[in-house]
């Protein structure tokens, strides 16, 4: 295992950009950031860690699994982890997918160990970094929203709760989904996503109501506890936002789902990352960095 020399963001600026194996980082004021490798399956694996400096023992751990062709880097900064990091304390940790693919779909396999390579990351935590092993949560944006949730479906005792952006749930993990404690789940999904369709329809992939409904059944929740709510308009951009909760679940647990009216294959509240002709809008009505924080924080696996 190799850990990387730490970097601390700059006390006198808001905002300080670093480099890792060559890729720019932005951290916020009272952030540092590293990498560590190691061998995993015989191949070299990486993660990235953004932690409050100074570091403390006993934090929280955020998992943000990147989108196809994304990096480590590209997903923090798009997602704005630092400040997270700065405002909550937690440690953001930024696994990343060999040649920038996940093997997120048991139906169409790659031969890669990405739900091994994750347990080891969070082993690598929780032994040498003394990260709270009770306060494990996973997210990701879109094939990195499938790949955490795969890793909800085969390795949910060591996680306490996931949050996906821009991904629903293909047929072959509902197929083979059957976590041993289904922990709490949240959606987030653009109603005009062009890449992930929220209705459906790409093959292979399921409507963003159907993975609701299917996590709805993993978490034995009572269909009729579902509430709707119409979250406030605070942005110009042609995007609303609405909730679909249900916290009546036998499990303790609950599900979520955001609709963004209008919203892209996007992470609401980051970058627009490309343009909008390609992966429709980035909604500014919620910040999904930060509600992904509050719902997962309620939780924990002990």
């Amino acid at each position: 295992m190799l850990v990387g020399v730490a970097q601390s963001a700059s006390p006198l600026f808001a905002r300080t950009v670093i480099r890792i194996q060559g890729r720019n980082l932005t951290l916020a004021r009272g952030t540092a950031a590293f990498d560590i490798r190691f061998t995993h399956d015989g191949s070299e694996r990486r993660f990235v860690v953004i932690r409050p400096e100074p570091a403390l023992e006993n934090a929280p751990i955020l998992l943000m699994l990147h989108g196809n062709g994304g990096t480590a880097e590209n997903q923090g900064n798009i997602t704005n982890a630092a400040d997270l990091v700065a405002a909550q304390g937690v440690w953001v940790v930024l696994p990343d997918a060999l040649n920038g693919t996940w093997n997120g779909d048991p139906a169409n396999p790659t031969g890669i160990d990405d739900v091994g390579f994750i347990a080891d990351a969070i082993a690598i935590l929780t032994d040498n970094f003394r990260a709270d092993a009770s306060r494990i949560y996973a997210s990701g944006l879109s094939m990195g929203a499938f790949m955490a949730e795969r890793f909800a479906c085969e390795r949910s005792d060591l996680i306490a709760a996931t949050a996906l952006v821009a991904g629903t749930i293909t047929g072959g993990l509902s197929r083979a989904c059957s976590p041993a404690n289904p922990r709490p789940i949240m959606f987030m999904s653009g109603a005009a996503d062009p890449i992930v369709p929220y209705n459906g329809g790409r093959i292979g992939v399921q409507s963003a109501p159907y993975a609701f409904d299917f996590w709805l059944s993993l978490l034995n929740c009572s269909a009729s506890a579902s509430v709707v709510t119409n979250l406030p308009d605070v942005a110009n951009d042609a995007t609303t936002v609405s909730l679909t909760q249900n916290s009546g679940c036998g499990s303790g647990g609950e599900v979520r789902l955001y609709t963004v009216n209008d919203g892209g294959h996007a992470w609401p509240g980051g970058w627009q990352y490309l343009p909008v002709p390609i992966i429709g809008r980035t909604s500014a009505d919620i910040d999904a960095t930060e509600e992904i924080w509050a719902f997962v924080s309620r939780y924990t696996n002990s």
